[in-house]
């Protein structure tokens, strides 16, 4: 199964759709009506999320999965204004600004793990190291559940 992928670099998605971790999954009928939203782990592998897929296929009802909090929208403003001066070249620039919004938005996987990539592609490039990035979560005193 193929579907679109979409790299939200102003954080427009994630100010209207509300999630903090990617990869966030959402299924959207054809009137533009969002009838799941998945923005914790999203994998189309996951039991859960295709067992929601064939019922939104077949206009059933889905069953969301367990909700997930908000990005700060003081932290999203921050995130894209760190994009901005990322995609003008200005990388330690749009890590300092990628800092303040995570210190705004401290369990947002979302901003810590863009930090993490522009300062540690190898980690990201060509494959997502998810050890690395749980051992990176240690050592940064994270203390709530693993994302």
């Amino acid at each position: 199964m193929s579907f679109p992928v979409l790299v939200d670099r102003a954080s427009d998605l994630a100010r209207v759709l509300g999630f903090r971790i990617v990869p966030s999954g959402f299924f959207v009928d054809s009137e533009g009506i969002v009838r799941y939203r998945h923005v914790h782990d999203f994998d189309v592998a996951d039991p859960r999320v295709r067992w929601n897929l064939e019922r939104f296929l077949a206009g059933e009802a889905t069953q969301p999965p367990d909700s997930e909090g908000t990005m700060d929208p003081g932290a999203l403003e921050r995130f894209a204004e760190g994009f901005a001066l990322y995609a003008d070249g200005q990388e330690e620039e749009a890590i300092a600004v990628w800092r303040a919004a995570l210190d705004l938005d401290p369990d947002n996987f979302v901003i810590r793990s863009q930090i993490w990539a522009a300062e540690h592609p190898e980690h990201f490039w060509p494959a997502v190291d998810r050890e690395w990035q749980e051992l990176q979560l240690l050592k940064e005193g994270y203390d709530k559940p693993l994302p």
